[in-house]
Order: structure tokens, then C-alpha cells, then sequence
């Protein structure tokens, strides 16, 4: 018996699928449904989903748009209508279809009552047979349009797959708006058939034509600019110009792409997925360039970012300004970039034309991009980490890696240093924030120079001490004098080594000090060895006290 009922249970559980295909909630009842056509062909498949939109694109790929009127379902209009406008209704459809519609077959499943048995539980058709499929929306102005397949079962009838009654009505509409243009209808015959990558043969013609008068066009808009800005008399009326002239040519280019293959002619759909967000992009990056052209021109009327002024001891405020005006323009350029990608997204509709499909994808691809840009994203994270912290401002000079440089740039992804011999050292930011360096312009410029220099272990130090305080006393900026010492630091068989060390107001200064009293010493110690019984600079070579 146990046997017995587990078999009965397995049965009807069985059975479930099979019921829900035959529910009366899996499909529309219309009391009759296309009786204008002609007798359906035998061919013709619209049992599933699927096999109604591979009949309709194998049909009107055969031009056989009287039996394609099949998979419409044209209840909407007069009986006697039907025959007549079926097969043209079906060849502006198809030609929508070609030119933008995107169809996700793997939303058209190969069942009867759509029924997804992969789909999440936590979706809402889970388990549940679908009447009603969405292929595409697209838009007409003031509202948008759906292009839907539903099942539909007429009384004296099998259920079945057809295009809606409200696709269908709005067919006319948006043919109107997604079929050819006038200037395409008027072209040859043989231009106007298929090519390659589902583009027509005057499109593949057009395309690099369009692109060539676009960039011509830019050109021409860019030296227009160019010449107003040499005539302009007032400051901001040339920096507005001089700003105008590289995105006029983006802008005009964009503009003249769209307007030829969107207006003009109605580009298939390869090209009309790509030149709506490419155009935006297009236009979002010549706002940006303008922008950051006047944003930089202002500054530039704020603040200096030479940094050989900026280092100047007296510019300590200014120093901090520039770098915070400096992570200010980072900022903004993130805001906009971020505003641009936000725009881009916008523009393409992600949601309604690629599908969630698309959209996982999307996602997908977004943290793989992620994960490979980490670096620069640290980079520039650290870059702002800079500007806060003021670690280094732009101006500061300081020792990195044992070269003595002043910072020139503080970039998104790297430090610009500028070497004492004018070359500059590009160090990344993210190296510069994790590495020690020593900055001798952060607190204050003042700062004690130590000159070290090995004398004979015989030489008078007190005679040197004395004749030190008066070489350094003769410098106005060495100041103050009790800071001025000489100390034997070390001491081995080559000699004592004697720090000389002295007060100096500013890195620049003490460089250049340093160097004077350096050769001031030696030329001393020299002197003094002339007039004394022992001498004062080591006379031993490395091979000798070996």
C-alpha cells in the first residue's frame, strides 16, 4: 500500500506542469482571432514563443509577408481589412525589428507557456506560466511603446503565440518615426539591400563619408574659434574662445554623426545602439574639456603654480592654497566624471533596450574593471590624501630617495618633482604616500646645514672652531650666531671628522651656503697647515695604511 500511494503522489506531481500549461490564466481568450487572413499555412509555428518570432523573421526574410500577417494578431482591425493591411503591417514590423528592436532569445523559451524552470525563486514569475513576453520598448517622444508577444487562444482554437493587438496598432506610428527616411526610399534598389553584420550596403558607403565630413567640419569650427581668439580684445572673451576650440570639434562632429545617421538616414541596428551613448559621451567630455580649460584659467588668476615662485620662503600660505586649489580641480573633475558615466547610463536605457541580462553583464564587467584599476583608484585616492594631509604641497622642497627636489605637480596618479639640475623625478603617488622623505619646508624654512669634513688627526679643532664662527659670521643670513658649532662627530685612523654646522634660513640659501663655507674651511685648513708643525688635512693614502 505504501508502494501504492508514493506512485500516486509521484503521478499527480507530475501532472502539475501539465496543468499549468493547460490553466485558463496562461493565455488571452478572444472570441475570434484573425478570421480575415487566409488559411493558415501549414509551416507556420506559433505553439512557443520562440518558434513564433523564428516563423515571423523566416517568413518576412522570404518576403512571404501575407503569410508572416499570421503571427500579428490583427483583431484590432475590420475582418475585411485584415488580408489587405496584414502583409504591410508585417513589413514595417520586420523593418522596426532590423532597425531597433533587440531581441533576447533566451527570453523566448522553447515551451508552450513560457514557463522559465531556471529562473530564482525570489523572481516574480517564478514557477508560473507567462501570457504576455517583452521584447523591446521604444520610444516615441511624449511616451513610450512596448513590442510584446502574448498568448492568445480563440474559442474555437489552440492557444498561441502572435504579436499584441497593441503592438500591432502601433505599428504605423512607429514606422513613422524607426522606418527609412525619405532621402533612404529614394536611393537605389541595390543600395539599399543587405551588406554585411546586418547593415545595408549605403550605409556601409555613408558611414565613413559622414565621418570624414564630421572631422572636416571640426576642423573648420576649431580654426574659426581659433581666429576670434586673436581678435578678441577682452581677457575672458579669449581664454572663453581659446577654451571653445578643441570641443567645438568633438561637439560639431557628434552633432553632425547624429544628425545624418539618425535624422537623415535611419541607421540599421549595429549603429543605432552605438551613436546615441556615443554622441553623449562625445558631448560630456567636450563639456568637460571647456570647462576644466576655464577652471584652469581661473586659477591661474587666483594662484601661481610655478613652483619656483611657490618656493620661496615668504609664500608658506600660498603654498598650502595652490595644493588645496590643486585638489579642488581633482575633485571637480571627478564630480564630473562621475555626473558624465551617470548621463551615459542614462542615455543608454540599460533597463528597457539590453535587458537584465545585459545588465548582470554589466555588472560583471564593472568589477573586473574595478578589480584592474585598483591601482589607479589607490592612486588617486591617495593623491586627495595629499592635498588634506599636506604631506607635500606644490613648492615644498624636500628630499626624496636622496634627491634634493621641490614639487612641481601633484597629479591624479603621480608626483611631478623637480630636480636642483632642472630634471624631474615622476614619482607614483601611491609609492610617495607610503614612503618616508624629508620635507624642509612643512613647518618652517629655517633650518641647521652640516657640513662634515675629515681633518688630520692632528689638526688644531679650537683654531678651526674660531676661524669657522668668522667665516659664517660674514653672511647677513646666517642668524642666529649661537647656533654656529664645530664638533668632532668621529674619529679613526684616516682622521676626526668634524661637523661644521650653521644656521640657515631657507633651504635655497643653505645650499648655496654650504658650498661657500665648504671650500671657505679647506682653503683655511690649508692656510693653517703652511704655518704649523703638523698638519691639518689627512696626508695618508688608502694603499699606504694598508
Amino acid at each position: 500500500m505504501r508502494h501504492l500511494a508514493g506512485l500516486l503522489i509521484a503521478l499527480c506531481l507530475l501532472a502539475v506542469p501539465a496543468s499549468a500549461q493547460d490553466a485558463p490564466g496562461a493565455w488571452f481568450e478572444v472570441e475570434s482571432f484573425n478570421s480575415g487572413l487566409p488559411e493558415l499555412p501549414s509551416r507556420i509555428e506559433r505553439r512557443t514563443p520562440q518558434g513564433a518570432v523564428e516563423s515571423f523573421l523566416d517568413l518576412t526574410d522570404a518576403e512571404a509577408y501575407e503569410e508572416a500577417a499570421h503571427l500579428l494578431d490583427l483583431t484590432g482591425l475590420p475582418e475585411n481589412e485584415q488580408a489587405e493591411n496584414g502583409p504591410e503591417l508585417a513589413r514595417q514590423l520586420r523593418d522596426i525589428l532590423d532597425r531597433k528592436a533587440l531581441i533576447s532569445w533566451r527570453s523566448l523559451l522553447e515551451r508552450p507557456d513560457a514557463l522559465n524552470a531556471n529562473a530564482a525563486s525570489s523572481t516574480a514569475m517564478a514557477g508560473e506560466p507567462q501570457r504576455s513576453l517583452l521584447l523591446g520598448v521604444l520610444d516615441l517622444g511624449n511616451r513610450e511603446a512596448a513590442i510584446r508577444l502574448n498568448r492568445v487562444k480563440p474559442s474555437d482554437g489552440e492557444p498561441v503565440w502572435v504579436f499584441s493587438q497593441r503592438t500591432v496598432t502601433r505599428i504605423p506610428v512607429l514606422y513613422a518615426r524607426y522606418g527609412p527616411s525619405d532621402l533612404e526610399e529614394a536611393l537605389p534598389e541595390v543600395l539599399r539591400g543587405p551588406a554585411f553584420w546586418g547593415l545595408h550596403w549605403w550605409e556601409v558607403i555613408l558611414t565613413p563619408l559622414v565621418l570624414a565630413v564630421a572631422l572636416g567640419a571640426g576642423w573648420l569650427t576649431r580654426r574659426f574659434f581659433a581666429m576670434l581668439a586673436r581678435r578678441a580684445r577682452g581677457r575672458w572673451s579669449t581664454v572663453a574662445l581659446h577654451a571653445l576650440r578643441w570641443p567645438s570639434v568633438i561637439a560639431v562632429s557628434m552633432l553632425i554623426i547624429r544628425l545624418v545617421m539618425l535624422n537623415l538616414f535611419v541607421v540599421s541596428n549595429p549603429f543605432a545602439v552605438i551613436i546615441p551613448p556615443l554622441t553623449v559621451i562625445g558631448y560630456i567630455i567636450a563639456f568637460l574639456i571647456f570647462a576644466l580649460h576655464v577652471i584652469d584659467a581661473i586659477l591661474e588668476r587666483l594662484v601661481t603654480f610655478d613652483s619656483e615662485a611657490l618656493a620661496d620662503p615668504d609664500n608658506n600660505r600660498l603654498r598650502s592654497f595652490a595644493t588645496s586649489v590643486s585638489a579642488a580641480r581633482r575633485i571637480i573633475i571627478v564630480i564630473g566624471l562621475a555626473v558624465g558615466v551617470g548621463v551615459v547610463l542614462a542615455a543608454l536605457d540599460i533597463y528597457r533596450t539590453v535587458g537584465f541580462s545585459l545588465l548582470a553583464s554589466a555588472g560583471a564587467l564593472t568589477l573586473v574593471i574595478g578589480f584592474a584599476a585598483r591601482r589607479v583608484l589607490g592612486n588617486i585616492l591617495a593623491s586627495l590624501q595629499i592635498a588634506m594631509n599636506r604631506s607635500a604641497r606644490i613648492g615644498d622642497q624636500i628630499v626624496f630617495d636622496g634627491a634634493w627636489c621641490t614639487v612641481e605637480r601633484i597629479h591624479f596618479t603621480y608626483v611631478q618633482l623637480k630636480k636642483w639640475n632642472s630634471n624631474r623625478i615622476v614619482v607614483p603617488v601611491e609609492r610617495f604616500v607610503t614612503e618616508f622623505f624629508v620635507n624642509w619646508s612643512l613647518e618652517d624654512n629655517a633650518m641647521v646645514v652640516p657640513i662634515e669634513i675629515t681633518l688630520a688627526n692632528t689638526a688644531d679643532i679650537p683654531r678651526m672652531r674660531e676661524r669657522f664662527a668668522e667665516l659664517a659670521g660674514r653672511f647677513d643670513e646666517v642668524e642666529p650666531s649661537d647656533k654656529i658649532k664645530t664638533l668632532v662627530i668621529s674619529q679613526d685612523a684616516f682622521g676626526q671628522l668634524v661637523r661644521f654646522q650653521f644656521p640657515a634660513p631657507d633651504p635655497n640659501s643653505a645650499w648655496f651656503l654650504g658650498c661657500q663655507l665648504r671650500e671657505e674651511i679647506v682653503a683655511s685648513a690649508r692656510e693653517f697647515e703652511l704655518h704649523a708643525p703638523l698638519p691639518y688635512l689627512p696626508q695618508s693614502r688608502m694603499d699606504e695604511l694598508a
